[in-house]
């Protein structure tokens, strides 16, 4: 008999790529195209994957412990487009409609949540399904943890189980962390090591562990 699946989503993740991957569009002035596109990727995994519970995590408009840590974590990102701000309350207000419950914790990210509640169903002998376009959450990827990466607009999905996480990355999903601090990341502002690329960082946590 299957276990049942917890399908926990990136809110905000969802959301970037459903604005990006999709026209200006309203009703009555009400910018919907991040509600549409949000909807339509939530209803085709719904259809998809059936999973039995679904949660949808999302970030506080507030620091996290990450910037008490490194005070320029994220720092030079642009402003959200205050089109994409209004959508993402709006859809907030939408998923309890549909007895969806959405999680958010000051302090922390959606991909917090998503570990946290990950870690949970794990102890509770419930499988979790992970749906973001945030590669980051590739660490996450277990037994028992699968993600469903968003990869293009919002028809295109891919899933990955921890065999697909080597073959995508060259690394296991333990050795996600040591990769992406050996490689930096520019859209957080995490520097990285000089004087390397990708194909170093996987050649030496392949030669090393870690």
């Amino acid at each position: 008999m299957p276990r049942d699946v917890f399908l926990i989503v990136d809110g905000n993740s969802l959301m970037h790529r459903a604005y990006h991957a999709l026209p200006p569009m309203d009703a009555d002035g009400v910018p919907t195209n991040a509600i549409h596109g949000f909807l339509l990727m939530l209803l085709r995994v719904f259809q998809e994957r059936a999973p039995r519970y679904c949660a949808v995590a999302f970030d506080e408009h507030a620091p996290t412990f990450r910037h008490t840590v490194y005070p320029e974590y994220k720092a030079g990102r642009l402003k959200t487009p205050d089109d994409l701000v209004s959508q993402l309350a709006l859809i907030r207000e939408i998923l309890p409609g549909l007895h969806i419950p959405v999680f958010a914790c000051a302090g922390y990210e959606a991909d917090d949540i998503l570990g946290t509640v990950a870690a949970k169903c794990a102890e509770a002998g419930v499988d979790t399904l992970l749906l973001t376009g945030d590669r980051d959450a590739l660490q996450l990827v277990r037994e028992g943890v699968s993600l469903l990466f968003t990869r293009w607009g919002v028809s295109e999905t891919v899933l990955f189980d921890p065999s697909g996480v080597r073959e995508y990355f060259g690394v296991t999903p333990e050795q996600v962390t040591d990769l992406k601090g050996l490689l930096g990341d520019s859209s957080d502002n995490i520097k990285g090591v000089p004087g390397g690329g990708e194909k170093t960082a996987v050649t030496l946590l392949d030669e090393c562990g870690s």
